[in-house]
């Protein structure tokens, strides 16, 4: 793996270097070129942080021994689970949520964070524990969460078009928390037969979600931050089997080489459990990635057997990401393994079935003759 950012490439480091880690899990491999030197060196540092301010491991690679940073004090899913638990066994007037610290905050608690003039929800509801997603300040880093949310519009479809296919009933949802909420909301009406597990960097959702549907994960490094949770998704894709699929939703400023190479280690997983033949640099797995358009060179060139749709995902939470802003909506689209002919794009929205290219275009995009297809750029 090789990936130029600028002038620092991501590498994958040779099987018998020792590879230092962060409380974000193994660090990645990257070589810094020096123009005016045309000199290189490589270094360590934090998978998910670029921001130093956030995680500060930096090592250089030639200077021999070095020790990992200090993993700080990790609180546990189970840990978590019970704070859920007292909770939600309080009367509802003493249900406070803590929106700065993504806290469920026991009574002892909320006079500490009223000090410090925390912004807080009062009087939650239990059905509002049922919507995190809705219930939590989306975290906003673009390079570790990035945290648009899709909008109900895009929830639907995607939903939707999952259950028309009608192979899949496991839906791993790798940072896509909108989605793994809405899914579980459906099965528990009975309204789908679709169940899913979310894999994700913000721990906030452990206590809320449990063991069997999250697991908290670095999608940078294929990190599990607690063994437990390698071991329910290999649960979960077992009990799966073919009808598996990942959906996911990086943050758009992340590595798409590493992040390739995550997704590849899921699939080895799958195809290891379902007794697929294994493929080094294609995603066998089923798959689904959300991502802007504009980076979808990086993304077919590591996996060539991605092609984009044209549907435009609409988030909630971002003036640029969604179908109200200027004339051709959201620049975010939809890359899979699934045959684009199986896809019905909504037809009230503009999107049309081209007979030559046998799959649903967007309206502004002609089918050309010369090219043989309906070029969007």
């Amino acid at each position: 793996m090789a990936a130029r950012q600028a002038n620092i490439e991501v590498l994958a480091p040779p099987q018998n270097m020792i590879v230092p880690s962060c409380p974000h899990g193994p660090a990645l491999l990257f070589e810094q070129y020096d123009r005016s030197s045309k000199t290189s060196r490589q270094f360590f540092a934090c998978s998910a942080f670029r921001d130093k301010k956030e995680c500060d491991l930096h090592v250089w690679a030639d200077e021999g021994a070095y020790k990992s940073t200090q993993i700080s004090q990790h609180i546990s899913h189970k840990q978590y689970r019970m704070r859920f638990r007292k909770f939600r066994a309080l009367p509802r007037n003493k249900r406070h949520v803590c929106c700065t610290c993504g806290l469920l905050l026991l009574p002892s608690e909320i006079s500490d964070h009223e000090r410090q003039d925390h912004e807080m929800k009062r009087r939650v509801l239990l059905k509002d524990l049922r919507k995190p997603s809705f219930l939590f300040s989306p975290l906003d880093n673009n390079k570790t969460f990035a945290q648009y949310l899709f909008s109900p519009m895009t929830v639907d479809f995607l939903i939707g078009s999952i259950e028309r296919l009608a192979c899949y009933t496991h839906v791993l949802c790798v940072g896509a928390p909108r989605m793994h909420e809405e899914i579980q909301l459906r099965r528990r009406r009975g309204d789908s037969a679709l169940t899913s597990m979310l894999l994700d960097l913000d721990e906030r959702y452990a206590q809320l979600y449990s063991p069997g549907s999250f697991a908290k994960y670095n999608m940078f490094n294929h990190h599990f931050f607690e063994k437990s949770g390698r071991k329910r998704l290999e649960m979960f894709l077992k009990d799966a089997s073919q009808g598996a699929l990942l959906l996911t939703d990086p943050p758009f400023g992340g590595m798409v080489e590493a992040l390739v190479q995550s997704f590849v280690k899921i699939s080895s997983m799958w195809q290891e459990i379902v007794g697929s033949p294994t493929a080094e640099r294609d995603v066998s797995i089923p798959m689904m990635w959300i991502f802007p358009y504009f980076l979808e060179s990086r993304i077919v060139t590591s996996l060539p057997s991605l092609s984009m749709l044209d549907y435009k995902v609409d988030y909630d939470n971002h003036n640029l990401f969604n179908n109200n802003h200027k004339q051709k909506g959201s620049p975010v689209r939809i890359y899979t393994n699934i045959p684009s002919a199986q896809f019905q794009l909504p037809e009230e929205d503009g999107y049309w079935f081209c007979e030559p290219c046998q799959r649903f275009s967007a309206k502004e995009n002609h089918h050309c003759r010369d090219c043989g297809t309906c070029p969007s750029k």
